[in-house]
């Protein structure tokens, strides 16, 4: 009788363990990937804002922190060490096999745009400026795409459009971010049928940020994770003709025109494209004549995809 029972308790045991590995391997794996705001540069343990998604998606799914600082979605080559293709996360993002990919890569791609500004009445040059050709950008960004979207798994990939980040010091300016990155992304994302995350329009509160005006504090971090999580929440574009500015938060058309670049640009408000010298004072934001030239440019864009040539945060 005595050896029943333990049969019994051993059998309940070990459907117990399988219903746990059941569980686990039912897991929505996503990937998160991206530069120091995505690594959580500057803040403390458990406080960047993968793990915060994870807190906020709950056991159902699998987030894992993939950022590298100081990373760009340019791809130079094999000695490129500012490129994302180059590291270890990279490699370890498709052995994860993820059924959803978040990638915010652009900021420090900005960096190629950004010539020479004002700091603390100097200027300062920036030796990224024309490093890397324009038209690769373009190549290089669906590259990424395509890289993710034929793993095994088919995943779901989001696009992020950068937030707002300005710091003279490291070369990233807000006008390169919205009138030069963002467009690329934008128009590769919508082309390839990618859903897209307008960070630039949704995180954009000052006190998100940590002062060096790039990456978020810890605040922030947990924004940006809500903001994340909306967007996987959201239902996925109908792929037989709506795109991804009918669903995605952020890139709604509110014009009716079916425009997503319109769409974007109606919803960057608040201090998009704009060069401060740092958050607190944004009531003295500088403009430079370069910086609202391409400002107005930007405006006049359609999302109607180039056909012509092509050959760029931490």
């Amino acid at each position: 009788m005595m050896f029943g029972k333990n049969s019994k308790a051993l059998a309940i045991a070990l459907m117990a363990v399988a219903g746990i590995t059941c569980a686990a391997s039912a897991q929505t794996r996503v990937a998160c990937v991206g530069n120091s705001i995505t690594a959580g540069y500057g803040l403390g343990w458990q406080e960047d804002y993968p793990f915060q998604l994870q807190e906020m998606l709950g056991d159902s799914y699998k987030v894992q922190n993939f950022g590298v600082s100081s990373m760009t979605f340019a791809n130079k080559g094999p000695s490129d060490n500012m490129s994302y293709w180059n590291t270890d996360k990279f490699k370890a993002a498709l052995e994860f096999n993820p059924e959803i990919v978040v990638i915010e890569l652009g900021t420090n791609d900005s960096k190629f745009f950004t010539n020479n500004c004002i700091e603390n009445g100097q200027p300062q040059y920036n030796y990224n400026y024309g490093q890397y050709e324009k038209e690769q950008l373009y190549k290089d960004y669906e590259a990424l795409l395509d890289t993710f979207m034929h793993l095994a798994t088919s995943p779901r990939v989001i696009a992020t459009l950068q937030p707002y980040s300005n710091n003279c010091g490291w070369g990233i300016m807000d006008t390169a971010i919205v009138n030069q990155i963002n467009p690329i992304i934008l128009e590769v994302a919508t082309r390839k049928g990618v859903e897209i995350i307008d960070l630039h329009s949704q995180f954009n509160t000052p006190a998100w940020f940590l002062p060096d005006s790039v990456h978020p504090n810890a605040t922030g971090a947990k924004e940006l994770a809500r903001i994340i999580k909306e967007g996987i929440l959201k239902v996925p574009a109908d792929t037989s003709g709506n795109t991804p500015a009918d669903t995605v938060p952020g890139v709604s058309d509110s014009t009716g025109t079916g425009d997503s670049t319109t769409a974007i640009r109606g919803n960057v408000r608040g201090f998009a494209g704009q060069d401060a010298q740092g958050l607190g004072q944004q009531d003295a934001r500088r403009f430079d004549m370069q910086g609202r030239t391409m400002q107005r440019e930007y405006g006049r864009r359609s999302a109607t995809p180039l056909v012509q040539k092509r050959r760029g945060a931490n």
